[in-house]
Formats: structure tokens, sequence, C-alpha cells
């Protein structure tokens, strides 16, 4: 009779080589998990915006006052939510920025009606990207686009 010898564990050899292939595979899915995330900040606060814009219509016609959002262009990091002598600051995400709007005086108003005095866009970007954030002349509708209207 001979002795039967039975492998349970796994050499030195295959375990480093696991841990390098590993590694390798985290260290190729870093970038795109950086980008992944920078893409979500940017969402992120066009859907924070867009909701502030929702929320600043409908106070508009509840309380029966007209409601400003002013952005900071010069900054770009910020917008003020603005109703007579009231306002709250609200700040863009760090990496986050405003890029442009077309509103008057870089100020959206919201009257009684809820309609805005006029649409626009503001348009909001990271370093790849860029998202804008679109409010309709007549209804107030706001929406997100990839695309510039």
């Amino acid at each position: 009779m001979g002795i039967k010898l039975t492998s349970r564990g796994f050499t030195l050899i295959e375990t480093i080589a696991a841990t390098a292939i590993f590694c390798v595979l985290c260290f190729g899915l870093l970038p795109n998990v950086k980008g992944i995330m920078e893409n979500f900040k940017l969402q992120l606060a066009a859907q924070k915006l867009s909701q502030d814009i929702r929320t600043i219509q409908q106070q508009a016609m509840s309380e029966g006052e007209n409601y400003k959002i002013l952005f900071d262009v010069y900054r770009r990091d910020n917008y003020q939510i603005l109703k007579g002598f009231k306002s709250s600051r609200v700040f863009l995400p760090k990496g986050i920025s405003f890029l442009w709007t077309n509103f008057p005086d870089n100020t959206l108003i919201f009257t009684p009606s809820g309609a805005p005095q006029q649409g626009g866009t503001v348009a909001i970007k990271n370093q790849k990207k860029r998202l804008y954030v679109i409010v309709n002349v007549a209804t107030g509708r706001v929406r997100i686009s990839e695309m510039a209207p």
C-alpha cells in the first residue's frame, strides 16, 4: 500500500497569480468607476436643480407671490432661491458648475400663475459631460436633457 497525498489548499504560486490578476482587473476598472461617479454627481445636481425649480413654481402658485432663482454664473457653483427679501443659497456638488444660462439677468422668475416670466435653459457640467435643465416658457415644465435645446 502506498501513501495517497491529497491537496486541500492553494500553492503560493497560485495565490500570487490570482492576486495579480485581481489587481490588474481592479486597476483597469478604477478609472471607469471614477467616471461613473462623476456622471452620477452631475445627474444628481441636475435633478436637485429641477426639483427646486418645480418646488418654487408650486410655492408661487400656492402663496400667490413671485419666486425667483438667481444663478451665480460668476462663481458658477451656487444659486439663490428668492421670495421678496428672503433667500436661501444652494451649492452645487464639488466638481459641478454652471456653464451658462439664457434667463434674463441670470434669473428665473415664476409668477403666481405658476408660469415663468420667460422660459430658458441652464447648462451645468463636470469635467467631461454637460446636462441642460430646460424650463418651458408656456407651462413651466422642467426637463433634463443631454442635448442643448
